[in-house]
């Protein structure tokens, strides 16, 4: 009995608002009555686990995302929201692990590939080169004949941009500095395809994110006389956007596996590949099954034509997004 505090140390004053508290939080405020003068050490760790909820109700909300179709969108505005990982915060954590993991594991291949293949490739090639040759290579290499065609169009398309609602000379300014970052991005491009593109990855989930409010809006109007609300369609389309990426970042991990040649493994994770894919097409056509309740034949019309709209949209978004960045940033 002695273990157990008594009922005036549960009863303590919330050092935050004063309230009278009763357990571990404050009714007041919600603060949590917890000493931070703690080992540093135990504080990341709890900081971590926190960001990224590593406990029992991630795993129970990977497992729903990945096996449920529509179950975390329904528990959700059932009002059981506790148990599970919000929509918003489920998608951020993924899409940018996803996003982290990927570029890791691409410069990890590229430090792999210039550690086993280009000294080799030196080793082998330069001697068979006389200076003749390799002057003749490195000034076709120098004559930028690819980025003097280039810019010329970048530079005749710059020039057409004429925003009405900045004055002209504001519109020069906006046009030079245009053509300075487009000259930079094309430079890199053309030096370093794979990293030009590893360095876009991180504005995948800011385009995203921008996307997804026009997916949950034709998912609307296709569904207007269901009687649910703009919301529902918006967080249904979070649960469906954090699955395709979690798929994708699985299929990766399979394709890398395939690729070991393995034997027999090589093949089950290829057919396991395969699987993946038909299960994604399959999860997006039951998440509208099993949220909306309406039949298989009007809900693989549906979802035919909010794949069709979606996918046309989103190409034209995507060009739109990222010809934007090349300019700007």
């Amino acid at each position: 009995m002695d273990n157990y505090p008594s009922f005036q140390e549960q009863l303590r004053p919330c050092l935050n608002c004063g309230y009278q508290m009763q357990g571990s939080y404050c009714g007041n405020c919600g603060q949590e009555a917890k000493d931070l003068r703690r080992p540093f050490f135990k504080l990341s760790l709890e900081a971590i686990q926190s960001l990224l909820e590593l406990d029992g109700r991630a795993f129970r909300t990977l497992f729903c995302l990945l096996f449920k179709p529509a179950f975390l969108s329904r528990e959700y505005f059932s009002g059981r929201r506790a148990s599970y990982t919000p929509p918003l915060r489920l998608f951020l954590i993924i899409s940018v692990s996803f996003f982290l993991l990927v570029s890791l594991y691409t410069s990890i291949q590229s430090i792999d590939e210039v550690l086993r293949g280009e000294p080799a490739e030196v080793a082998v090639e330069a001697p068979l080169l006389d200076n003749d040759t390799v002057g003749a290579i490195d000034s076709e290499q120098d004559s930028g004949e690819i980025d003097e065609s280039s810019l010329e169009n970048i530079e005749r398309f710059v020039n057409d941009i004429h925003l009405p609602f900045l004055s002209e000379q504001t519109n020069e300014n906006l046009r030079t500095a245009m053509k300075a970052q487009a000259e930079t991005n094309l430079n890199t491009l053309l030096e370093d395809p794979a990293d030009f593109a590893s360095g876009y990855l991180e504005y995948i989930t800011v385009f995203t994110l921008l996307m997804m409010p026009l997916l949950a809006l034709i998912q609307k109007v296709l569904y207007l006389r269901t009687g649910h609300y703009y919301v529902e369609h918006l967080v249904l389309t979070l649960h469906n956007h954090a699955f395709i990426i979690l798929a994708i970042f699985i299929n990766i991990i399979f394709d890398i596996i395939e690729e070991e040649q393995i034997a027999i493994i090589s093949s089950l994770f290829a057919w396991a590949g395969t699987a993946v894919f038909i299960w994604g097409w399959t999860y997006l056509f039951l998440s509208l099954k099993n949220y909306f309740q309406q039949g298989y034949a009007i809900t693989l019309l549906k979802f035919l034509l909010t794949t069709l709209l979606y996918s046309t949209t989103f190409g034209l978004g995507l060009a739109i997004f990222f010809g934007i960045l090349f300019f700007l940033f």
